[in-house]
């Protein structure tokens, strides 16, 4: 998985953490897959979901050795089979739950190679 994403300024000055963002990200049922095997996710059943979700990606660096990766998509309702599998489905219905539309975050070690980072400065 590669992410591209870009220095946002307004976001950083307000949180006062450096934050990249990404506009276009399409999530796969492979990243997730990906995702679960490197221990960053849990109790999500990406069998439930569909092969591609469109997301935005919000990438908050908490310290020089880790980042907090969120991707979103506020128009995205999750399918009724995600309900079918509550406890298998357990993470991804509370973050969704508690933000109102399709959440799914993590952290990870920035030295970590299974997730290709490229930030980009411009502003």
């Amino acid at each position: 998985m590669e992410i591209n994403a870009q220095f946002d300024p307004e976001s950083s000055k307000i949180s006062e953490k450096i934050i990249f963002s990404c506009e276009h990200f399409e999530l796969t049922q492979d990243n997730i897959t990906e995702l679960k095997k490197k221990k960053f996710i849990s109790y999500i059943m990406e069998e439930t979901l569909p092969r591609i979700i469109p997301c935005q990606v919000l990438i908050f660096i908490e310290n020089s050795t880790k980042a907090r990766i969120i991707f979103f998509n506020p128009r995205f309702t999750l399918p009724l089979e995600v309900f079918d599998e509550p406890f298998l489905n357990k993470n991804l219905i509370e973050r969704c739950k508690t933000n109102g539309w399709f959440w799914m975050e993590f952290t990870m070690p920035l030295h970590n190679k299974s997730i290709k980072l490229d930030f980009s400065f411009k502003i």
